[in-house]
């Protein structure tokens, strides 16, 4: 029998042996590959065409759900499962809505991954029970989450880089001298993105991060 091929994605190296140990104990399962973040994850894709991917959210350059995004809508055959440690459904809900087919907290057990490949790999959807009970209790709480996942959606790569240096601490200046732009062109960014995120001060702008994956830790 063929084997499944699995590309792992994170920006911890040790996370991504660990993943990769986890995958190789299945006789059934090879990895053919790893990447550190979204970008590299698109070219490991393009490149082996794995059958399921292993994606981290919160990563640098192009975070996990921005990535799958764009892996699921270029590479249907391809398949994805989010393995992060976000309990919060709106995160699991985000990464279901960019089209993964699973949702692993690193918490879990190491079994379970494996049981999240076999289940997307026979089509099923799978959810670690953390977060799989608050899924399915209220088709309304969920609607009413979505609801406000679109101003998220609506920042550019830009922007989303810009408001992860800001929940960071990292001052204007600093910004615009990390990015190579201008004074002027991070504080037009940073108008732009309180807008989109109805918000007003930097306190807002870091919840705003935390709820989309750009701060905290993984």
């Amino acid at each position: 029998m063929e084997q499944v091929k699995v590309l792992v994605v994170d920006d911890y190296p040790y996370l991504r042996r660990g993943v990769s140990t986890v995958i190789s104990s299945h006789p059934g399962y090879a990895v053919v590959g790893e990447a550190e973040d979204g970008f590299k994850a698109m070219e490991g894709v393009a490149r082996l065409r794995p059958d399921i991917v292993i994606m981290d959210i919160s990563m640098p350059r192009l975070d996990g759900i921005q990535a799958t995004r764009r892996i699921t809508e270029e590479f249907p055959g391809t398949k994805v499962i989010i393995l992060s440690m976000h309990t919060d459904p709106l995160y699991a809900l985000r990464s279901f809505k960019a089209g993964a087919m699973g949702y692993v907290f690193k918490g879990s057990d190491p079994d379970e991954l494996l049981l999240a490949v076999e289940r997307v790999m026979a089509g099923k959807m799978y959810a670690s029970p953390q977060v799989s009970e608050d899924l399915l209790g209220s088709f309304v709480d969920m609607i009413k989450v979505d609801s406000h996942l679109e101003p998220f959606d609506s920042l550019s790569l830009r922007e989303r880089e810009i408001l992860e240096l800001i929940a960071g601490g990292a001052k204007s200046r600093e910004i615009a001298s990390r990015l190579f732009i201008s004074l002027s062109t991070v504080k037009t960014h940073r108008i732009n993105i309180m807008r989109k995120l109805g918000v007003n001060d930097t306190a807002g702008l870091v919840k705003a991060a935390i709820r989309m994956g750009l701060a905290g830790t993984d």
